[in-house]
């Protein structure tokens, strides 16, 4: 039986924990009585037993169990701006992977490593794979393509090299392919893999038409949520927002949709049944993202594909790899309407029009995609 060792610094931490779950359900698809998968991924303060995720699971130490709070939860980098002091932990969190890569690859048994997040885990499996002449791949995703492209120079060109070995190097959208070879190197042989079939089917779907507004996603500032909630405050009698999901920007924005006045329910993340529920009172789904001054932009967000999937329609912003997943208006994806970033007020007309008009019907089991309101 073959074998592929899964390594991933985000990666859910307890049962029902929603935070890094697309990794399992991607690899889920390719857990076979021929091929198996296993996962080496952090251990933090929140780990927990019981993980289903179709494999072994192995969680290696890089920091005593109740200060291990580098990654989890909202990710590395919201993590470390959340409290700075969680960035000494960085150096012990490579050589904690690097040495549990080491000591399971010695065992001689996996065929090939997979790693998800170009860092930290991308460039320690690079380099220790190649020393060891094991084949391996590295996933982009968004975030830590970034900050790939932010790195100094020689750090820059390092990267570059280690990953340039590996048999399959990707990134979620060809808006960030483009900037990888552009920003990092021109001969990388980069391709896009937006990882769509990482998508979980609807739980206990129950008919979708209802009024409200929905947000699903990392509350953190690139995905632009405080001008979602500038845009409902500039509707005429607009619906309930509710917002599902968490990050470190949540107080900010809980006060801001109270000084707004506007009628924000915000949820925490949701998972299963109650995610479901959600869905079916949304008349449209908002993905507002905006890219940020330190260079960080939108992946691929795979709730798009979702609303496609219950035939909701959505309000995205142009930006990073949105118009690709959108079909970037082709007519064969779902009903998308696209304006542009950090513009409140096309984000207030086009919300308007999504809760007051009804959805078209689907023509040959596929929604027309529409254009942006510029």
């Amino acid at each position: 039986m073959s074998c592929t060792l899964v390594v991933s610094t985000t990666f859910p931490q307890y049962p029902g924990d929603p935070r890094g779950r697309f990794v399992v359900h991607y690899w889920r698809r390719r857990v076979s009585p021929t091929h198996r998968v296993e996962f080496l991924v952090p251990r933090t303060r929140w780990s927990r037993p019981g993980v289903d995720a179709g494999g072994p699971i192995s969680r290696f130490a890089y920091a005593p169990a109740s200060l291990a709070t580098l990654t989890g939860r909202f990710g590395i980098l919201e993590n470390i701006r959340e409290r700075p002091l969680r960035a000494l932990w960085v150096p012990p969190l490579f050589a904690g992977l690097a040495h549990a890569l080491h000591r399971r690859l010695a065992r001689g048994d996996v065929d090939d490593v997979a790693a998800h997040m170009w860092l930290p885990g991308g460039w320690v499996v690079a380099e220790l794979c190649h020393a060891l002449g094991v084949p391996f791949s590295v996933y982009g995703h968004g975030t830590d393509v970034d900050v790939s492209l932010r790195l100094p120079r020689p750090l820059r060109w390092r990267l570059a090299t280690a990953l340039s070995r590996a048999r399959t190097l990707s990134v979620p959208s060809a808006d960030k392919a483009r900037r990888v070879r552009a920003e990092l190197s021109a001969s990388l042989a980069v391709t896009v893999e937006p990882m769509l079939t990482a998508i979980e089917a609807p739980v206990g779907a129950a008919a979708h038409g209802g009024r409200d507004i929905l947000f699903v996603g990392r509350l953190i500032r690139q995905k632009g949520v405080d001008d979602l909630l500038e845009a409902v405050r500039r509707m005429d009698a607009p619906p309930v927002l509710h917002v599902a999901g968490d990050g470190p920007d949540r107080p900010r924005l809980e006060r801001l949709a109270r000084r707004y006045g506007v009628r924000a329910t915000f949820h925490g993340y949701v998972e299963g049944v109650a995610k479901e529920a959600l869905f079916a009172r949304a008349a449209v789904v908002c993905v507002p993202s905006r890219p940020t001054r330190w260079g960080l932009s939108e992946g691929a967000p795979l709730v798009i594909r979702e609303a496609f999937a219950r035939s909701i329609p959505v309000v995205a912003t142009r930006v990073g790899g949105i118009p690709e997943v959108c079909g970037d208006g082709d007519g064969t994806d779902g009903a998308a309407t696209l304006v542009p970033a950090a513009d409140p007020a096309a984000l207030a007309r086009a919300l308007t029009v999504a809760t007051r008009e009804p959805v078209p019907e689907p023509q040959g089991g596929v929604l027309q995609v529409a254009r942006a309101l510029a």
